[in-house]
């Protein structure tokens, strides 16, 4: 199947490669990354992009994250952990986000900021809560979102509940 896929791609750029000799102004057909000319840099764009979910890859995966470092000056999602007792870390939620995620976390420094980042599909987020699960917790704030692969993560600080250890969120 890969052979095909490449011996596809080499066709496609071979075939556009006259494109790329043309002395229009136009966009160049097969050049993927927009660098001027068409060649095996384009084809790495594509598999890039068929890695990152934008061509044939499956069901996308959806993580949250809860811990001690900022997750917008992290370049990925990892390391993904299953462990809620070391302080937190990246947690797996599988292909679809629950309507809501309570969860005990135990560990790290009392003394430091906690954050939080989970998941926003379809123009909804999960929220902050307080234990009733359904009145939104104020004194939690938004720090932004970060994007991984094709998910947009909105990230939220606890600076003002360092020592807090369940981490509330539902659907609103």
């Amino acid at each position: 199947m890969k052979t095909k896929i490449m011996m596809l791609l080499a066709a496609m750029l071979l075939s556009a490669r006259a494109f790329a000799q043309s002395e229009n102004n136009e966009p160049l057909k097969g050049d993927v990354n927009g660098d001027g000319k068409v060649d095996v840099a384009d084809i790495n764009e594509i598999i890039k992009i068929m890695k990152e979910a934008g061509g044939t890859a499956g069901e996308t995966t959806y993580y949250w994250y809860v811990g001690q470092t900022d997750p917008s000056t992290m370049t990925s999602i990892s390391p993904i952990v299953t462990d809620y007792n070391s302080g937190g870390g990246w947690y797996e939620l599988g292909t679809s986000v629950p309507e809501t995620i309570q969860q005990l976390v135990k560990g790290g420094d009392s003394t430091k900021s906690w954050y939080t980042a989970v998941p926003i599909t379809s123009g909804t987020t999960l929220k902050p809560v307080t234990s009733d699960m359904t009145t939104l917790d104020t004194s939690v704030h938004t720090h932004g979102t970060i994007k991984f692969n094709t998910v947009t993560y909105q990230i939220y600080d606890y600076e003002t509940l360092a020592a807090r250890g369940t981490f509330r969120f539902a659907r609103k």
